[in-house]
């Protein structure tokens, strides 16, 4: 089948730069590729430029001036998705000449994207694949109808888990669920590496050792994380919780919080520093209140940590229902607490790397969205 991934986000200025930086479309066009399939990207950049990638062509489409006006309106209005909700002619006309029997986009909140592509594949017999990455449903009148036409061109929605489309069930946006599919948002390039060695590396202490990784706010429910980990540590006095982040609204509350325990605050972290503290610690603690897929417990399973997670749809799925971690309720500092004296941390290491071979990595990914596409074919 000849495939199309289309993607607006860019996260470098050059093709080159760009390729190295978007592992997903660029693990998973090389998945799709090595599974027998002719495999193009269509991906905006500020200049046009077409560049093989070994068995993949890569088109770099720059913004049209529609595109960029409406950009700059919708930003000037304080949207900070003005990105995907411009929209995408210059994408869809780039992807029509390429006759693809299957379109891949990967943001369902670009409804006026979805529904410019979905005029072409329509037309041409083909299919069209909408994965979620974030968002929500239009909230606007004239921009539910734009939704609802959109989402009537799409074959398969896919989602890390189906929880995730209700919002678009509830809406209107999904008539029903039937073309909803679990397949995960991303994966990961980390590794095992050495354990021993990572620990030197970063310092990072304790037995056990856990780890927050991602921002200090209400949705990473910190604060839940130290009310557990207090709670555990007067009876394991040698444990030891690092924080690192990204962003941290909640910084000084939760400096206040952790006072008088064994907490070390790492601040920001480079990315190249993330993999080294996942393979150190004996557990990655995430009390999230929501996720999309929750990208560092991906990365905590590629480098054979265990996690310590809220009991939501995205967790529940990566962790099997809990059979290669261990799920609490969302705001239970004490069911965490007893989780963390649970926990065989060694013992969960091989179970949790063979969780990732096989579900979690991007030969999987690829596998799972090949299978989408072979429906797609028998429909």
């Amino acid at each position: 089948m000849r495939v199309v991934l289309v993607n607006s986000w860019a996260l470098a200025a050059e093709p080159g730069a760009q390729i190295r930086a978007d592992a997903l479309r660029r693990e998973l066009a090389h998945g799709l590729a090595a599974r027998g399939h002719e495999v193009h990207v269509v991906q905006e950049l500020r200049h046009a430029a077409s560049v093989q990638d070994g068995p993949v062509r890569w088109h770099f489409v720059p913004p049209d001036p529609v595109a960029r006006v409406a950009r700059a309106a919708l930003t000037m209005f304080g949207r900070d998705d003005a990105n995907v909700k411009a929209p995408l002619a210059h994408l869809a006309a780039a992807v029509a000449p390429l006759k693809a029997d299957v379109v891949h986009t990967f943001d369902l909140v670009a409804y006026a994207g979805l529904e410019a592509l979905g005029r072409d594949v329509r037309r041409r017999g083909a299919a069209l694949v909408a994965h979620f990455h974030g968002g929500a449903p239009a909230r606007l009148g004239p921009l539910r109808r734009i939704e609802r036409a959109a989402f009537a061109t799409v074959d398969r929605f896919l989602f890390t888990a189906r929880a995730h489309a209700e919002p678009w069930l509830r809406s209107g946006a999904l008539a029903d669920d039937a073309r909803v599919v679990e397949v995960f948002e991303t994966s990961s390039e980390f590794t095992l590496g050495d354990r021993s060695e990572a620990r030197a590396a970063t310092r990072l202490r304790g037995a056990p050792a856990f780890l927050h990784l991602g921002r200090l706010d209400r949705v990473k429910d910190p604060l839940t994380t130290l009310a557990a980990f207090r709670s555990f540590v007067a009876h394991t006095p040698g444990a030891h919780l690092t924080f690192a982040w990204t962003d941290a609204p909640m910084e000084a509350e939760v400096r206040r919080a952790a006072a008088g325990l064994p907490v070390t605050f790492l601040e920001r972290v480079a990315p190249e520093q993330v993999e080294l503290l996942l393979r150190a610690a004996d557990a990655l603690v995430q009390a999230s209140t929501r996720e999309v897929c929750g990208r560092a417990v991906l990365e905590a399973f590629a480098c054979g940590t265990p996690s310590l997670l809220t009991d939501i749809p995205a967790f529940h799925r990566l962790t099997d229902g809990g059979r290669v971690g261990a799920l609490f309720p969302v705001g239970d500092a004490a069911a965490l607490a007893q989780a963390m004296a649970r926990m065989p941390y060694a013992e969960l290491r091989g179970p949790v790397t063979e969780r990732f071979r096989s579900k979690l990595s991007f030969p999987a990914l690829a596998a799972a969205v090949d299978d989408v596409y072979t429906s797609l074919r028998h429909r």
